[in-house]
């Protein structure tokens, strides 16, 4: 063989490689996350004992990405704009957490809700997503923040935005948000700003004599955002839970490992799956 082609057999080897590589999907604990060390139990993937996730403020950092959204009717829309003003498209982003954009929409009027969504790519460059009816119950809508997370195959890295919409929805008898399952407990390794913590959230099931059992969400069995105050610290953490074992009990305990951000009072999500998705909130406090 000739040297001219033994060079392109492995320059088209090298490219093909290259390509596959790119394309594989990213894992759960790697996004966002400085370390990624899994640990696999019972088919479910969990965060290794030395990774944590951290608080973000994407339009502080400066992400080369604007967020364009839209909040009508029983959903919206958004487009997410590079430097140039072009939009990424479907064939641009990742797989992360088996989905490609990741939504989080928090409601700061009208009453205190958050929603994980998922949009998808309908035309080019423009992601539509739709509000779950249990969202929708008893909403009057209002002003919300939101937070997108995406992996761009060109680049293979987490990229953040922000931007904040309004959702006109009246709603004729407006409610507070209702969950299925409650928070028995919640504990903090420490609550001091800046320390590594674990936060643990024992969940129960509604019905005294029931048992909770939780199923995968987006590959792992819950997913938890940190949120800072809408005005003072606009920002969110992603976290996903560490095994500890206790995962699989009547009433689970679920670990999530956080650098804690600067001190003040912040609202924390918990998602879950118990044949349907579920959330739960409760307040938390970090001081100096």
């Amino acid at each position: 063989m000739s040297p001219i082609k033994q060079t392109l057999l492995i320059s088209g080897a090298a490219a093909l490689l290259y390509i596959g590589l790119r394309s594989l999907p990213d894992t759960h604990c790697a996004f966002l996350h400085a370390d990624h060390q899994p640990i696999l139990f019972n088919g479910v993937e969990f965060c290794g004992v030395n990774e944590e996730a951290n608080y973000y403020q994407p339009q502080a950092m400066q992400f080369p990405v604007k967020l364009d959204i839209q909040l009508q009717g029983q959903g919206g829309h958004l487009r997410l704009l590079k430097e140039d003003g072009r939009p990424f498209t479907d064939y641009e982003i990742g797989i992360s957490h088996t989905e490609k954009v990741h939504l989080h929409l928090r409601q700061i009027s009208g009453r205190s809700d958050y929603i994980h969504l998922h949009p998808q790519s309908k035309e080019e460059g423009v992601w539509e997503f739709s509000f779950s009816e249990a969202f929708m119950a008893g909403n009057p809508g209002g002003d919300f923040q939101a937070f997108v997370d995406f992996v761009p195959l060109r680049t293979g890295r987490a990229m953040l935005a922000q931007s904040s919409a309004q959702w006109q929805h009246p709603a004729v008898n407006p409610t507070s948000r209702t969950s299925r399952n409650q928070i028995k407990s919640l504990q903090m390794t420490t609550d001091k700003a800046g320390e590594s913590a674990y936060i643990r959230v024992q969940l129960k099931s509604s019905h005294e004599t029931g048992a909770l059992k939780l199923m995968p969400i987006m590959g792992a069995l819950g997913h938890a955002v940190l949120f800072g105050d809408p005005k003072e610290n606009p920002g969110y953490a992603h976290i996903h839970p560490s095994f500890e074992g206790r995962e699989y009990d009547p009433q689970p305990t679920l670990s999530f490992r956080l650098r804690l951000p600067k001190a003040g009072q912040y609202d924390l999500w918990i998602n879950i799956n118990d044949g349907a998705e579920d959330y739960l909130t409760a307040p938390i406090t970090i001081k100096p």
